[in-house]
């Protein structure tokens, strides 16, 4: 017994000496925002009643917990553990969202492997300023909280691609970079499977409603480059997956989407396009919907502590009925940096939903926005 004890004991050593070695922060952020907006039109109604001025406590304040060590093979490891505000208690949309996940990433000179719930290749290797432009809109989904989008149950297409940014349990390689050329790819054996309000992982994947794949595989090239000052982006992505089987009569189309993008800097200017394409990926197999597609077009600039930035989304899609339905948001944004992690900004929205030619969707405004990271 007491051998017993001794052996737990110098395990437990073993383990606490080496975590020791590991370096390890914590950081933060925290946003809030105000904003005030005027919606002439909801579910294709002029009188609707729905005003939602005032205030919000943002989606995505949260600490993170990072780690990293190298072994005595020289492989780097790293950790992340990220909390998203109340998430177990379901207040917020993000609790399947990988900015409330943890992974792990082993690296070297043969690039990086890394698993948990983690983003997908696509949120690294895509030129994406509808999150990176100031105020992170409108990729960030906070202008929802201050306008009522159609809840016709018409469909308007999706602006980003499938999978995009949700925490399932996944496995991702990225490989280094070789004269300006990379590549990467991911493996979600249950797109399904991702942690819900309660905190626990789910691992059900009901196609019918939840529109989900099993087996996504996501692959991504990349190549980057610089001349006379002028920096050139550009990725291409292929994402598949099994569609899945709601009845003997509703089978579903395998997952088979194309996206591509591309940025041009030159001083502190950005510009880039974005789209996705997976035409009637996940739709009852010979139905008339699909044709479900987004694009994007963002441009920033950088002078001093000050950032600008506009937008403009599109997607489209034909529902069942082979009616055509589509949506554009634009933004016009500006922050300023006041130093130690803090930022003000402001952001400018105008929102359009058509369905069958008639507008279900008319909103625009103005929302302000105060962040902090720590």
């Amino acid at each position: 017994m007491n051998k017993t004890i001794l052996v737990v004991i110098s395990l437990l050593a073993l383990v606490f000496t080496s975590v020791l070695k590991a370096e390890m922060s914590l950081s933060g952020f925290q946003e809030f925002f105000a904003g005030s907006a005027d919606q002439s039109i909801a579910g294709g109604n002029t009188e609707h009643g729905h005003d939602k001025n005032g205030m919000s406590n943002g989606n995505y304040s949260r600490i993170t917990a990072t780690a990293s060590a190298t072994l005595d093979s020289g492989i780097e490891v790293g950790g992340y553990y990220n909390m998203a505000r109340s998430c177990r208690g379901s207040d917020t949309n993000n609790c399947g969202v990988a900015v409330n996940g943890n992974g792990l990433t082993f690296s070297g000179n043969f690039g990086s492997i890394g698993f948990g719930e983690i983003f997908d290749v696509g949120a690294g290797m895509y030129s994406r300023q509808t999150a990176s432009n100031p105020g992170a809109e409108p990729d960030g989904g906070m202008l929802g909280h201050f306008y009522t989008a159609d809840g016709g149950g018409a469909e308007y297409g999706r602006a980003n691609e499938t999978n995009y940014a949700q925490n399932d349990m996944k496995i991702k390689y990225n490989s280094n970079v070789y004269s300006g050329f990379s590549f990467a790819m991911s493996y979600s054996p249950n797109s399904g499977s991702k942690a819900k309000a309660s905190g626990d992982d789910g691992t059900t994947n009901n196609y019918i409603t939840d529109g989900l794949f099993n087996d996504l595989t996501h692959f991504v090239g990349k190549y980057t480059m610089e001349m006379d000052g002028v920096g050139l982006e550009v990725a291409y992505g292929q994402l598949s997956g099994n569609g899945g089987r709601g009845g003997t009569a509703n089978d579903h189309n395998d997952l088979d989407e194309t996206v591509y993008s591309a940025l041009i800097s030159y001083g502190g200017v950005k510009v880039d396009y974005r789209k996705n394409d997976r035409g009637n990926s996940g739709e009852v197999k010979n139905g008339q919907a699909g044709n479900d597609e987004g694009t994007s077009i963002c441009a920033t600039y950088a002078m001093g502590n000050m950032g600008f930035g506009a937008c403009q989304v599109k997607t489209n899609f034909i529902d069942a009925s082979n009616l055509s339905n589509s949506s554009e948001t634009r933004t016009y944004s500006t922050d300023y940096n006041l130093g130690g992690g803090a930022k003000l900004g402001l952001i400018y929205f105008d929102v359009d939903q058509t369905a069958n030619g008639a507008t279900r969707t008319d909103a625009d405004g103005i929302i302000s926005r105060v962040s902090f990271g720590f």
